[in-house]
């Protein structure tokens, strides 16, 4: 059963964020007034079937602007419900940006059963965004501050925290809050985006990483999440670097000072799939920043394609994965694995495993004829080391579909073996994957 979270009253919701700054977002200015967050306690999340209904009713009565803010509202609480699950997400205020840059609930909960482990009692979120870790760490922790400068974001913070008796939000920049001698554990969310768009160096973040690790010197405990791309030469000696991935998606990489890695210092992948939790260690890291060992590639394909999770391939796990399944590498600076040794037990949840039917040049006319031979109607594309618009490309190659053809789907994988293009057809359950840069962005092992 769930229970509902207790209604914020509007006068409570004014002494939250008495001493804040006025909020920049419209949408949350909106439903901060005293009727925005009427309407909003009223209609907190109504059936998407239902919402232009009620909305035109409210236009009736209410500001175009104000039920357009709330419509807003609504679809952000939808969204949310993957991330944060339904009754969550329901009782939150969230904005576009502090949603898209929340973390999972899920992925929270990990991080905070490291401070609950680690005896953790004072401690600071800084750069909090709407709340989503604060909501975690602050039902472990007794004497608990969430603190970010966007008063939109610190507003959204306070009403989804209002629940926690021991959690104080603060509307503050974290280096004024971080000025004394001495801090409590710190997690903190440094700001990775700007106006233009994505921020790459880490010393150009908001606050800079260099001089997030200069607190960590004064606080008992550290956390950071950072950019899961970060250049590996970036990472400190003595901390522990976590990737995490959830259904296959890489979602994020946390850095943990030693009081908060039990692992000890070094590199790691967790993979969260289906509600399990898997963690994988990096064996040849006893640094975050060590170089990734590289693994020959095949002297020939085997029976099995193995596509890593890409916490995998990030953590530098590769190596360890490789030498208990005797796989290696398609070809040099690819992440495909080959092998003839299916994972189990704890190493399944690293690979997507399909079987190798059939090896073809990458040549248009081979792979049409093929799949015209197979009476294909639907191709399913993987595609690593190689450059090919997929939406044009399987345009070309898919024959014309046949009225006495019934539906059938081919899987292929298009790659290089032996630094040779080639066209893999896979059985198995694929995961099809868009035409993307970040295919091969988010893979230290692309080729250059």
């Amino acid at each position: 059963m769930v229970t509902a979270k207790p209604l914020l009253s509007y006068p409570q919701l004014r002494q939250l964020i008495a001493h804040f700054p006025p909020v920049e977002d419209p949408m949350v200015a909106a439903l901060t007034t005293q009727s925005g967050w009427q309407l909003l306690q009223e209609n907190p999340a109504p059936d998407p079937s239902e919402t232009a209904a009620i909305a035109k009713h409210l236009r009736q009565h209410y500001p175009a602007n104000l039920v357009a803010s709330l419509q807003t509202q609504w679809k952000l609480r939808e969204k949310a419900q993957e991330k944060m699950g339904s009754s969550q997400a329901r009782n939150c205020l969230f904005t576009r940006d502090g949603l898209e840059q929340a973390t999972r609930r899920i992925v929270a909960r990990q991080r905070a059963k490291r401070f609950a482990a680690a005896g953790v009692t004072s401690l600071i979120d800084l750069g909090c965004g709407i709340g989503a870790d604060s909501l975690e760490l602050a039902r472990i922790c007794p004497d608990f501050r969430a603190v970010d400068q966007s008063p939109a974001a610190a507003t959204c913070a306070a009403i989804n925290l209002a629940d926690q008796p021991g959690a104080q939000v603060l509307c503050t920049s974290a280096e004024h809050l971080v000025a004394q001698k001495t801090l409590p554990a710190l997690f903190v969310d440094p700001a990775r985006r700007a106006a233009t768009g994505r921020v790459l160096s880490p010393a150009a973040w908001s606050p800079p990483f260099g001089t997030v690790l200069e607190w960590g010197k004064r606080a008992p405990y550290l956390a950071v999440k950072i950019a899961p791309g970060i250049d590996l030469a970036n990472l400190p000696a003595g901390y522990h670097a976590q990737w995490v991935s959830v259904a296959g998606d890489l979602v994020e990489c946390a850095l943990y000072s030693p009081g908060l890695a039990p692992e000890g210092p070094g590199r790691s992948a967790l993979i969260i799939e289906g509600g399990g939790v898997t963690q994988f260690r990096c064996a040849s890291a006893r640094n975050p920043g060590d170089s990734h060992v590289q693994v020959p590639q095949a002297a020939s394909l085997g029976h099995y394609l193995f596509d890593p999770d890409p916490a995998i391939i990030r953590a530098g796990i590769l190596p360890d994965i490789c030498d208990r399944l005797e796989a290696a590498p398609v070809s040099s600076a690819i992440a495909y694995l080959t092998g003839n040794t299916l994972p189990t037990g704890d190493d399944a949840p690293a690979l997507h495993c399909y079987q190798i039917v059939e090896n073809l040049p990458l040549k248009t006319k081979v792979i049409s004829s093929y799949l015209r031979s197979r009476q294909a109607t639907r191709l399913d594309v993987l595609k690593r080391g190689v450059a090919l618009d997929i939406a044009a490309w399987r345009k070309r190659v898919m024959p014309k579909k046949q009225r006495d053809w019934t539906p059938r789907t081919v899987t292929v994988a298009l790659t290089r073996v032996s630094g040779a293009h080639r066209c893999l057809v896979l059985e198995g359950a694929a995961k099809p994957q868009d035409d993307s840069p970040a295919l091969l962005a988010d893979c230290p092992f692309r080729p250059r």
